[in-house]
């Protein structure tokens, strides 16, 4: 990770310079040559009257150096000589010369000032942490334990947690801990790999739930706030906006076999989302839930401000359906694809640059039906430009079963651009 600590500098003498040595201040004589035809001058008068003038002097010089010191008190200390009568020199010596007020405020879209710490407050006692141990073997006589850490959301105050998927999965023991320090045993009610969701349990009551927000009013720009326990820190707080908003991203598990899942309609967010982070809160500037944390696109493996959160009414969608004990819904039309780009295009003479290209169809499945097969390019559906398979998968997930959906393909061996009906069905793991 880049260490961004500053780099301490010297000290810097910021002191008026005082330059040493005698003053010759001249004197006097009182040695006069004699006149004969001048009377003699008093010489106790003339001294008084070199006095005077040296006391005369003295006092301009006073007047003038206070004059200037009146001038340069704008410059030299933030302040006039008004301020002096109002007390503000006094105010700034009593606060070290920094503002009174140390709340840090935080503007937000439609709400003006906003407190990060009032939302935290609001926010983490609804924030655990999830400590998970699996055991694996690797083909060896001996078994061995995996450790690792998470974060979840205190879904509903019965004892449900909401946390990610790929957090929980393939878990022997789940330990959830609230915020209070109580530690609980948790117990995987259910989980949804395409969404990235997992629903768990413990055995206590009269939690506190976290209050959920409406992630379909979301704007880009607006605050953004991340509570969680990255790299095993709980209940850390980071700030950001919303970046981005419907984003489509590719992962691979990285249990067992390496399975490709893509997330869809995803909020990115420049707040800093680091391992550990996943299955926390991202919440908006009134502590409300609008999405749950779940990726990060990184080269170092740690935050660089481009992280992904499930929008919380897709999260609500999921969760309730396996709180009800019920299928998590996942409409398909039986179709295996790879986006296209520009340089797949040249170089295997394709005719268009940007689309989703069938690799196989399912035999018996809505695609095959409609007449789609393996070469045909999407490039439409409904409409909308399909510029790679992400963008297909998302405007399928976006159906239910028995919808239909116009979709556009330019066909294989040249048979020109098609428009065919496809009826979504639900996926039985065909």
């Amino acid at each position: 990770m880049e260490n961004n600590q500053g780099k301490q500098q010297g000290p810097v003498n910021q002191g008026f310079g005082y330059r040493g040595g005698s003053v010759n201040t001249g004197g006097v004589s009182d040695y006069y040559p004699q006149n004969q035809n001048q009377p003699d001058r008093p010489v106790g008068k003339r001294k008084q009257w070199g006095g005077l003038k040296t006391a005369a002097i003295s006092v301009v010089s006073g007047i003038f150096a206070a004059l200037v010191m009146l001038l340069m008190m704008p410059l030299a200390f933030g302040v006039t000589p008004n301020d002096l009568l109002s007390g503000k020199l006094a105010e700034l010596k009593e606060s070290g010369g920094k503002s009174a007020d140390k709340t840090v405020k935080v503007v937000s879209s439609g709400t003006g000032g906003v407190s990060v710490e009032d939302i935290a407050q609001k926010v983490i006692p609804a924030i655990v942490n999830i400590d998970v141990s699996s055991r694996r073997n690797n083909n060896s006589l001996f078994d061995y334990t995996e450790e690792g850490t998470g974060s979840g959301v205190i879904y509903g105050e019965e004892g449900y947690v909401v946390t990610n998927n790929h957090v929980i999965e393939k878990a022997s023991e789940i330990t959830v801990t609230l915020a209070s320090g109580e530690e609980l045993t948790g117990r995987v009610v259910g989980a949804d790999a395409e969404s990235d969701i997992a629903v768990l349990k413990v055995d206590k009551s009269g939690l506190p739930a976290i209050k959920r927000g409406d992630s379909d009013t979301l704007v880009i720009g607006q605050l953004a706030v991340a509570v969680g326990s990255p790299f095993g820190f709980e209940h850390s707080v980071t700030t950001g906006i919303v970046s981005a908003l419907h984003r489509n991203v590719s992962t691979s598990s990285q249990v067992g076999a390496q399975e490709t899942t893509v997330l869809t309609d995803l909020i990115q967010t420049d707040a800093a989302i680091n391992p550990g982070n996943s299955g926390g809160a991202l919440c908006n500037d009134q502590g409300e839930l609008i999405a749950i944390n779940t990726v990060i696109a990184s080269s170092s493996g740690g935050s660089e401000g481009v992280g992904f959160a499930i929008p919380i009414n897709m999260v609500s969608r999921v969760a309730d359906d396996l709180i009800a004990g019920k299928a998590v819904s996942h409409p398909f039309i039986g179709v295996w694809g790879q986006s296209i780009s520009k340089s797949i295009s040249q170089k295997y003479g394709l005719a268009v640059e940007e689309g989703a290209y069938v690799t196989g169809v399912i035999s018996g499945g809505p695609a095959e039906k409609a007449g789609l097969k393996q070469g045909d390019i999407v490039v439409k559906v409904e409409g909308a430009k399909v510029k790679s398979m992400d963008d297909l998968v998302s405007e399928i997930r976006k159906r239910n079963a028995g919808d239909k959906m116009k979709v556009t393909y330019v066909a294989s061996g040249g048979g020109g651009t098609k428009t065919v009906e496809v009826t979504v069905e639900e996926d039985s793991g065909r």
